[in-house]
């Protein structure tokens, strides 16, 4: 049974029958216990709110090349109305790009600094160079910008999960990613410098309450389809076969286009196409598509079309096909190697006849124009058929 005295301290008395008779009673003083579960339950719920109150970088989906990429910034256990923050982020500038930041608060004042276009300088400008590692610098608060005529103070924010905003980032061609973390607040790079931007929020009495954060590795991925490739089959048609982008499982759909014609939409796990595109030079690019529309990078390839025996006419140098060999061929082949430029006759451009199209060419072609060099060889100066049939080939003009 319980018995609690009338007056001191509340005692606990257990009263134990054992045998017929009353066993000892073992009393406790609780006063000093029950002080000690309070201090201790005052402590863990502190401890528990403060390892809660974090700023969280959430990722909108994973990092492919070619795509923006999106991080939300959300406050999370706060456990107090929130009035203004700042984020301190820093992020692997050689693999990504910032582009925007979108404030989800309605009517909050917002400052960006860092590699935004549109932003002004940053106190962190020196070490936000394109190179390493940089540093973007957000702050929103409820109280509109000094100046800004008809502004009223904003709601503040209040809640257990808050989102502040998001950053897009665009990806760098070829980049590997990196990690993004807001955690340091300092400038690296301005030495001597003692002017720290801590991830933080204010509270109504605009204390700085400093947050956690974990850091967030974002490698990018490739969504392109994997080993694409053209062959010229059954004479007259061109097959294209490629394999589903390993990195990217939710692609369904890959849109195949082919010199500028209408495109052709096609499940990814086809893995070929079959096209007849007349005879000649003919590139194909495909894209992967996403169902929210994103669009990965283009993978091509090239096809030549070489209709068997049929004879095609050609004068050897004449590589933009205006019948005559003078200083804008070279010029053209030039453009074929460094500009991706079209060439309509490959066979034509081969001015040395080595079975291929390279520098080698141009030089062949200048030094006959202007220092009466070695001669070109057949077919020229009149048009005719290749004596040294290779893979280059040369469509028919229209």
């Amino acid at each position: 049974m319980w018995r609690i005295p009338r007056q001191g301290h509340p005692t606990v008395c257990l009263y134990s029958v054992r045998s017929g008779s009353t066993g000892f009673i073992m009393k406790l003083k609780v006063s000093f216990l029950l002080r000690k579960v309070m201090l201790l339950a005052v402590f863990f719920t502190l401890a528990e709110g403060a390892r809660a109150q974090e700023l969280r970088l959430v990722p909108l989906g994973s990092a492919y090349g070619c795509m923006d990429y999106s991080i939300e910034l959300r406050l999370v256990g706060a456990g107090q109305t929130v009035f203004g923050y700042q984020v301190s982020l820093s992020y692997p500038a050689d693999s990504f790009e910032p582009v925007s930041f979108e404030g989800e608060l309605e009517g909050w004042s917002i400052r960006r600094s860092g590699r935004f276009p549109f932003a002004p300088a940053s106190p962190c400008e020196q070490w936000a160079d394109g190179n390493g590692v940089d540093r973007i610098l957000v702050s929103a608060s409820v109280y509109p910008d000094p100046g800004v005529v008809g502004r009223t103070v904003a709601d503040e924010a209040a809640g257990a999960d808050v989102l502040l905003g998001r950053i897009v980032f665009r990806p760098r061609d070829g980049a590997a990613g990196g990690t993004f973390s807001a955690t340091e607040g300092g400038c690296p790079g301005l030495l001597g410098s003692l002017v720290e931007y801590p991830t933080a929020f204010f509270d109504a009495d605009g204390r700085t309450l400093e947050l956690e954060s974990q850091p967030l590795a974002a490698p990018i991925l490739s969504a392109e389809v994997e080993d694409l490739a053209c062959r010229p089959v059954d004479g007259a048609r061109a097959e294209l076969s490629w394999s589903p982008p390993g990195a990217a499982a939710s692609v369904e759909t890959v849109q195949v286009s082919r010199d500028g014609a209408p495109p052709v939409f096609l499940p990814v796990d086809s893995g070929s196409y079959l096209d007849e595109p007349g005879p000649g030079l003919h590139r194909y690019e495909i894209t992967s598509l996403f169902a929210d529309g994103r669009e990965s990078c283009i993978s091509s390839c090239e096809v030549e079309i070489v209709i068997e025996g049929e004879e095609v006419l050609f004068i050897r140098g004449d590589s933009d096909s205006n019948d005559r060999v003078n200083l804008s061929d070279a010029i053209q082949i030039l453009r074929y190697l460094y500009q991706a430029a079209g060439i309509e006759c490959r066979d034509a451009a081969d001015v040395n006849d080595s079975g291929r199209i390279e520098l080698a060419d141009a030089i062949y072609l200048l030094n006959f124009v202007f220092q009466s060099g070695t001669g070109i060889p057949l077919p020229y100066p009149a048009a005719g058929a290749d004596p040294t049939p290779d893979g280059l080939g040369c469509r028919p003009s229209a």
